[in-house]
Parts: C-alpha cells; sequence; structure tokens
C-alpha cells in the first residue's frame, strides 16, 4: 500500500515505569479486569523495522501488467503524495484525529490504476504482501507470556487497532505470530468507521464483548489514541512504553497504569486476583 500507514513509530527499549501512586491514581485501575483490549503497533508487535520500499517491491512482482515500468521508488512517491493530501482530511496527525479511516483497498485502488498497473491478486491479499515485506515485525517482550497467563486467569482479550488493513488481514498476521491466541474478536478501524480516540470504536468493543466498559482494561503505546481514548470511553488505560513514540505528552489529568515490560502487568493483575482472594 505504499507505505501510508507505517508502524514504525518508535524503539522498543527498556526503562523504568511510573509507578502506583505517580501516574495510577484514582480506583480505575484497581479492579480486576474481566476483559483487557489490545492496541496492535508497537504493543503486540514491534514493527520499527518499517521499510515501505521493499513492501512495495514484493507487490510489483505480482504485476501482470506495468506498461510505464513503474519501480518501487517511484511507487513511493505517489504514496507519499497521497498520503500528505489525506492529511488535509484528518489533520497533521491522522492517527490522533477522532475521525472515520480509510481502507487500504481504496488507497490502494489509486494508487495503482492511477499509475496503470494491473496486479494478478485481490486487494487484500496486495495489503497483506505489502505489510509482511514491508514489516516483519515480531512480538513486544512477553507478550507471549501475558496473554497465556490472561487466559489461564480466565481474563479475556481482544484486539482494537487503529489502521487502514481490514480486519480479515490484521487476524491472519495476529493468527501467525500468536498461533495459540484466544483474541474473542479482532477489530481494525478500516472495519468500523470510527477510529481511536473517538469513542464510538470502544463502544463497538463493548458492545461486541457484552461488558460494560468499567469493567475492560485497554493497553496501547499512544497516549493520545490509547490512553485519553479509552479513558474517556470508560476504561481503565494501560499504556506501554517501552515500544512508544518519544515525547508524548497528555494536557488532561488522566490516571493511567504506565508499564515497560509486560511482566509488570502480569504482576499488577497477580496482586489484585490475590487482593480479591484475601
Amino acid at each position: 500500500m505504499g507505505g501510508s500507514a507505517a508502524y514504525g513509530n518508535g524503539i522498543c527499549r527498556k526503562g523504568k515505569s511510573i509507578k502506583d501512586g505517580n501516574r495510577e491514581r484514582g480506583a480505575v485501575m484497581f479492579q480486576l479486569p474481566e476483559m483487557i483490549l489490545f492496541d496492535y503497533g508497537q504493543t503486540l508487535i514491534d514493527e520499527t523495522d518499517y521499510d515501505t520500499i521493499r513492501g512495495n517491491h514484493a507487490v510489483l512482482q505480482r504485476a501482470v501488467s506495468n506498461p510505464r515500468q513503474i519501480n518501487a521508488l517511484q511507487l513511493q512517491k505517489l504514496a507519499d503524495e497521497l498520503s500528505e493530501d489525506m492529511t488535509e482530511l484528518f489533520g497533521p496527525e491522522k492517527r490522533a484525529f477522532p475521525g472515520g479511516e480509510f481502507s487500504c483497498a481504496s488507497f490502494n485502488r489509486y494508487l495503482y490504476e492511477y499509475l496503470d498497473i494491473k496486479l494478478d491478486i485481490p486487494w487484500n491479499e496486495v495489503e497483506r504482501i505489502f505489510w509482511d515485506h514491508a514489516a516483519p515485525g515480531y512480538p513486544t517482550a512477553g507478550m507471549k507470556q501475558l496473554l497465556g497467563f490472561l487466559h489461564e486467569k480466565g481474563i479475556r482479550t481482544a484486539v482494537v487497532s487503529n489502521m487502514m488493513k481490514n480486519s480479515e488481514t490484521l487476524t491472519l498476521r495476529i493468527n501467525r505470530f500468536f498461533p495459540e491466541n484466544h483474541f474473542e474478536f479482532i477489530m481494525t478501524s478500516c472495519d468500523y468507521l470510527f477510529k481511536k480516540p473517538h469513542p464510538r470504536i470502544f463502544k463497538m468493543a463493548c458492545a461486541k464483548a457484552k461488558l460494560s466498559a468499567e469493567k475492560i482494561w485497554y493497553c496501547g503505546d499512544n497516549l493520545i489514541c490509547d490512553v485519553k481514548g479509552s479513558y474517556q470511553a470508560g476504561m481503565s488505560p494501560v499504556w506501554y512504553g517501552a515500544c512508544a513514540k518519544a515525547n508524548q505528552t497528555l494536557a488532561e489529568d488522566i490516571p493511567y497504569l504506565t508499564v515497560m515490560d509486560w511482566k509488570e502487568l502480569i504482576q499488577k493483575i497477580d496482586r489484585l486476583i490475590a487482593k480479591e482472594e484475601r
């Protein structure tokens, strides 16, 4: 898809967590959740290694007609121009603007048809091939252990992510990285009109889970989309800082838990379970 939605927005790193007494304020974070929702990029999977040219080259191998002999760099030039034009609709930080979402299919249709390139695969396959080659990715440290722990403790899980790729494409990718996952549903903003931080996408997740928002925690790497968005929807936010984009700030005084290692979340939940069993 010509690199219209890069996920390499942070470098995974180790660091100290912001402890309970600092950014974990109020009763919101002290209730054992019935479900935890996860963001995808830089939360479940680290996609710091993101190369649009590599992705474009892989898709162009499936061209059955390319009369102008467009190469990966030329393809990316138009993709960058389209992405720039899209900011006029969503603002300079389109992921943090609470509006609607484009789809990879519409982006790729314009990109390839404008350049008169015909491919021998459907649009879903185009986005999958591009993604697999542009951003190989790998699970964030400790995520597999966290998911196993949550399943063992009976805490339900699901995924809600901002992206132009559809839920089916994301499901295939997640199942490849986590073949033993127990995610009840996997949602992308592409399929549900609204994107984080708009409350509508969080309300949709509550409807699918058949749970009220206060029974759900949301884990993500973006202070606006994930922390502010989930909090304003009534959920309890967990900010995963290890792979997050640097220099993020929140103007509002929003209570949230920060973790730099998923082991910390396991320990936090273990303490809550022990507290309830007393």
